[in-house]
Parts: C-alpha cells; sequence; structure tokens
C-alpha cells in the first residue's frame, strides 16, 4: 500500500509543509524509519530526533518549528492521528476468504453469512449463527448454540463452547477459550463434588480479548464482557462475572467467581479478585493488587489486602526509616529502664 502526504492529509486533515507529493508505504518509530516510511512525533521534546529521522513523512503537533528538507504534516493530536494512520497501513487481518474445504460445518441449523471467511479445519457444530464479514481462522473450534456477530475477527486455535453470544466487531486472539465450565466444588464429608456449569457467556460489542485468555460460563444466566472492554493476553475471568464497558483488564489477571466490575475499571497486571467482589466504575487496582474487599467509585487501589494507594505509598514510604525508629525505641526502652529502677532504689530509701 503506498499513500501521499496530500492523500493522508485529505483524510486526518492538518497543514502539509514540504512536498504534498511525497510517498510512503509503511509506518514506523521516529528512530527506526526510513526512506519510504511516516512517524510522528508527540511534542516538542522530539524536535532534536524529528530533525535526525529518516522517515519521508513526519506527523507533528502544530507548536512544531518547520523543519528544512522534512515533509511534515501539522496536527492538533499527532498521536491519535499517527494511530489512525497505522490502522490505515494495518493488514493483519484475515488473508484467506470462502470456505475452506477441509473446515467441518454442521448440516443443521447453521446460519452463516455470504461474506464470513472461514479457514482450514474449523469445527462448527449445529444451532449456529455467523454474521457478515466475520473471519474465523484455522482449527477453531465453535460449539453448538453460538451466536458470532457481524465484522467479528476469530483468531487460530479459539475455542468457543456452547450458549455463547459474541456481539459485532469483536476480535478474539490464538488460543482463547470462551464458555469453559466454571470452577464451582463443594465438599460432601468425602470429596470434592462437582456444580454443574449451566449458563453462557455475552461478549458485547467492540470487546477485544488477546490470547491464551479463558472466559467461563456462569453456573446460571450469564458472564458478562460489556461493550468496548479489552482484555489482555493469560487473563482467568470466571463464571458469573459481570464486567462492565470499557474497562481495561491486562495481563495476568486471576477474577474469581461472581465479579462485578462497573465502567472504565482498569485492572494492572497480576491483580487477583476475590469471590463476590465490588468494584466501582472508574476505580483502579494497581499492579500485583490482591482484592478483598469492595472498591469504591474512582478509588485508586494497590497491594493485599488492597488499600487506597496514597496509603500504600506512605506505608512503603516508612519501611526504610524502620531500622532507625528500631533503634530510638531501644534506646528509649533503655532510659526508661534506668529511671524506673533509680526511681525503685529512690522508694526504698
Amino acid at each position: 500500500m503506498q499513500m501521499r502526504l496530500t492523500d493522508i492529509q485529505q483524510q486526518v486533515g492538518g497543514e502539509i509543509f514540504g512536498d504534498a507529493n511525497s510517498v510512503v508505504n509503511a509506518v514506523n518509530s521516529l528512530e527506526l524509519a526510513q526512506l519510504g516510511e511516516i512517524a510522528f512525533a508527540e511534542n516538542d521534546k522530539y524536535l532534536t530526533i524529528a530533525q535526525q529521522s529518516n522517515a519521508s513523512i513526519l506527523i507533528v503537533p502544530q507548536s512544531f518549528p518547520d523543519l528544512a528538507g522534512k515533509n511534515i504534516l501539522k496536527v492538533a493530536k499527532p498521536k491519535e492521528i499517527f494511530i489512525g494512520i497505522m490502522m490505515m497501513f494495518d493488514d493483519s487481518g484475515a488473508k484467506f476468504s470462502g470456505i475452506h474445504p477441509t473446515a467441518a460445518i454442521a448440516e443443521n441449523q447453521v446460519a452463516i453469512a455470504a461474506s464470513v471467511a472461514i479457514a482450514a479445519h474449523v469445527y462448527i457444530q449445529e444451532n449456529v449463527k455467523i454474521g457478515a464479514n466475520t473471519s474465523i481462522d484455522s482449527n477453531t473450534h465453535i460449539a453448538h448454540d453460538v451466536v458470532i456477530g457481524e465484522h467479528c475477527q476469530i483468531g487460530p486455535n479459539v475455542t468457543i463452547l456452547s450458549k455463547v453470544k459474541i456481539g459485532h466487531n469483536v476480535i478474539i486472539h490464538a488460543g482463547t477459550v470462551i464458555g469453559g465450565e466454571g470452577f464451582g466444588y463443594f465438599w460432601d464429608g468425602q470429596q470434592q463434588k462437582k456444580v454443574p456449569q449451566l449458563g453462557g457467556v455475552i461478549i458485547e460489542d467492540n470487546v477485544e480479548i488477546g490470547c491464551n485468555s479463558c472466559i467461563d460460563r456462569a453456573t446460571f444466566g450469564m458472564t458478562r464482557i460489556g461493550k468496548g472492554t479489552k482484555i489482555d493476553n493469560l487473563v482467568q475471568i470466571a463464571h458469573n462475572n459481570d464486567i462492565g464497558e470499557h474497562c481495561i483488564i491486562v495481563s495476568h489477571v486471576g477474577l474469581s467467581g461472581s465479579v462485578t466490575l462497573g465502567k472504565r475499571v482498569t485492572l494492572a497486571g497480576q491483580v487477583g479478585i476475590a469471590d463476590h467482589i465490588t468494584m466501582g466504575d472508574g476505580s483502579t487496582a494497581a499492579a500485583r493488587t490482591g482484592i478483598s474487599k469492595d472498591v469504591q467509585a474512582d478509588q485508586v487501589v494497590w497491594g493485599a489486602p488492597n488499600r487506597p494507594i496514597k496509603q500504600v505509598m506512605r506505608e512503603m514510604a516508612s519501611i526504610p526509616k524502620l531500622p532507625a525508629l528500631l533503634g530510638q525505641v531501644k534506646n528509649i526502652l533503655k532510659r526508661l529502664t534506668e529511671v524506673e529502677q533509680k526511681l525503685s532504689r529512690l522508694d526504698k530509701e
């Protein structure tokens, strides 16, 4: 794919300085960009690097000075504009079309839109509906009673089990399992007995789920992932979780059963949440937080057990002072003992 600077400007706006007909065929960073590539500088701190860059086109803020010999496009929000340009050059979508002859598709009650692309060795059971312009990559398993919306991208080796409903514009990356059994057992006095998991999973519109993540089906009802939520690789979401809209869940997070996240909740890496916990809208858990009690809206927590992050930072700042404080306490105790001994002798006299 090739684009001229003037073509880019027509799509994203901004003001051109330099050769409007300069051509690029790829995107790159300021430091790595070569001729034929486009890069961006987020602010004036990158002026020197921009001057030295080999990029054919630079996206820069409006405050940037003119750069002699450079072809630049000045815009109000260079980072946002550049991300949009990156999407223009993104060719990571499906490279296959139609239905591969090795795909195994049930004959009964399967509705597949004409524009759906299905790669090799995909297996689709009965009572499945797949919407227009969705792609399903190789070796993916789709069980019975599954609905997949339009414009979805299902990666290779994905497993979508029964009673899963997926909305539109959903991306599921390689190796992920949606609708696996929730982890439910009880002790009957002699052994652990399995609790049947009879519910399903709902993935709402514009959700993205990273590689090798697991979202378990509910015991009853539905495990829900709200619209616009983004889930990283290697995340475990247990049965009956209710994940709100536009949440960010980072790698190695583990959620126990019946957890409720409000809208725009952020869970940093390796956060663990106990069962039946609720996190309010806009709340955040810093990395490696162990959440054992509810978190209020817009609150930022850290530590295990979770506490307000400012409290934890004060506690951590106190730790290096402990040896000196311990020495002071020992000295005070020694002096107190000496005073008590003197008072005891006076009493005897």
